[in-house]
């Protein structure tokens, strides 16, 4: 009874920490341009418009659908009702349940190996980050978790409620994002490199009927919510027409080793050494220590098989590592794993501590008071602080919520979040004649020149930051800036 209080008190403890690094100050951070796109989305579904799969752009359903309870429960209905806290919640909640993930692997892990994974899930300053940013990443390493543990499962004894629950979790993974065949590949070439280093193959028979059951789950989900609750046959078609179609943004080509030196180089910025390196000296060490596992064995390949092809694909942002990045932190648990009854040396134990407690420390540096700042190595492409300021200022201002504004220019998100209050914006991609007229113009630097030339007589001009080398230049009608100031005075 006194080992089980220990235990559960242990867990506790972990999913304590985990979640305290994922909440604290959740709304301080301005929101980056892929969660005010992700919220437009969100907003739609509140105000009652049918959700259509955009096969270019923006992933699939299930980050919205997941948060439209949460709006619910807190009140907001539309666009100009949500909030940072509602949006970031759920990234959280997914966070947290895939910290509790080496649960379902205890059977196998033992008690001390999964407790370790557990708190290598709730403390890697990648996984803390992204929790709390309102993109699709942590909720789609949770299913990969979660389908991984039930494919396990399955491996270990076939039975059809498992090989249900185990197409409903990649299903789910598919109606999350597009990558998920990146995962699936993975864990096949890690079942492939099983069945060499074992020279035999399973028994296909067996598992036949299992692996129809899956894939038919998985499809079925993943076309429940493709299609709007088969509202929408088009959504299936987009689902399969995404992978030609997905246009990625410019400027995210990284070189091949991005991903390496992003986690595992040490790196030092903002007084600190940022490097999540000990969790991959853990891997390395438990598919050494338990080099005869089948499981540890499928693990360390299916690892470095994401790995590798993530790397080979030249887009890159710090966020698709997520599900790597949780396979390698279920790997590093196989260190303490008792099923094999070796003993972990005490050292070992010694090492663990301080690795944890340096992976608190970083996650608490990165979402906290350096969360905004672009020497974080963690903080991709952060929105700039003066975007909090400018809303509260163009709030501030003589105007009525229905003066017209203009916002002329690309790659002005997530200005729309901020201007979300006004209810005439109109957008232009490029300089046009007419916009003379708008009391208040935001114009981003590729139309700064032009703009600047049809307003040099009609308006006054006041710089701000959008993000790094991205500045926003606000033109103001001069009759309204003479007020402006008067009221100032």
């Amino acid at each position: 009874m006194l080992g089980r209080i220990i235990i559960v008190a242990a867990w506790l403890t972990v999913l304590g920490v985990g979640l305290y690094l994922r909440l604290h100050d959740l709304e301080n951070r301005p929101m980056h341009a892929d969660e005010a796109t992700g919220a437009r989305i969100l907003a739609e579904r509140l105000e009652g418009a049918d959700y259509k799969f955009n096969p270019s752009h923006f992933h699939g359903p299930t980050l919205s659908l997941s948060t439209v309870p949460l709006a619910k429960l807190r009140n907001e209905s539309s666009w100009s009702d949500l909030s940072k806290l509602t949006l970031r919640l759920g990234t959280v909640l997914a966070g947290a349940l895939m910290i509790l993930t080496p649960l379902l692997w205890q059977a196998r892990l033992g008690h001390v190996g999964a407790l370790a994974t557990g708190a290598f899930l709730a403390s890697s300053p990648l996984l803390v980050y992204y929790s709390r940013v309102y993109i699709h990443e942590s909720w789609f390493a949770l299913f990969a978790m979660l389908a991984l543990a039930a494919l396990y499962r399955l491996s270990q004894r076939p039975n059809i409620n498992v090989a249900l629950l185990a197409g409903a979790c990649i299903g789910l993974m598919y109606a999350t994002k597009e990558t998920f065949v990146i995962t699936i590949l993975s864990w096949g070439i890690g079942l492939l490199v099983v069945c060499l280093w074992r020279r035999k193959l399973p028994p296909v028979r067996l598992y036949l009927l299992p692996a129809c059951i899956v894939a038919a789950t998985a499809a079925f989900i993943a076309a429940l919510f493709y299609s709007d609750g088969f509202r929408s046959f088009q959504g299936i078609v987009d689902a399969v027409r995404t992978y030609f179609v997905y246009e990625t943004a410019d400027g995210h080509e990284k070189p091949f080793f991005f991903y390496l030196h992003q986690m595992l180089w040490p790196k030092h910025a903002l007084g600190i050494w940022w490097t999540e390196a000990s969790i991959a000296i853990f891997a390395i060490f438990a598919a050494l220590r338990n080099r005869h596992s089948s499981t540890v064995i499928f693990l360390a390949a299916a690892t470095v098989t994401h790995l590798l092809i993530y790397s080979m694909i030249g887009y890159k942002t710090p966020w698709l590592m997520l599900a790597p990045w949780a396979h390698a932190c279920l790997l590093a648990g196989f260190v303490f794993a008792s099923k094999e009854n070796k003993q972990v040396p005490a050292p070992i134990y010694v090492l663990l501590v301080a690795c944890l407690g340096f992976q608190a420390y970083q996650s608490s540096q990165a979402s906290g008071r350096f969360e905004n700042d672009v020497r974080n190595p963690y903080a991709y492409v952060p929105t700039s602080q003066d975007v909090e300021s400018l809303s509260i200022w163009l709030k501030k201002l003589p105007i009525e919520r229905d003066a017209p504004l203009a916002v002329v220019g690309t790659g002005y998100w997530p200005l729309p979040w901020y201007l979300r209050s006004f209810e005439n914006i109109g957008y232009w991609p490029t300089t046009a004649p007419e916009l003379k007229e708008r009391d208040i113009l935001l114009v981003t630097p590729e139309q700064q020149s032009a703009m600047a030339a049809l307003l040099k007589d009609s308006h006054t001009q006041v710089p701000r930051s959008l993000r790094e080398n991205f500045s926003i230049h606000v033109y103001l009608d001069n009759e309204l800036w003479q007020q402006w100031m008067d009221t100032e005075d």
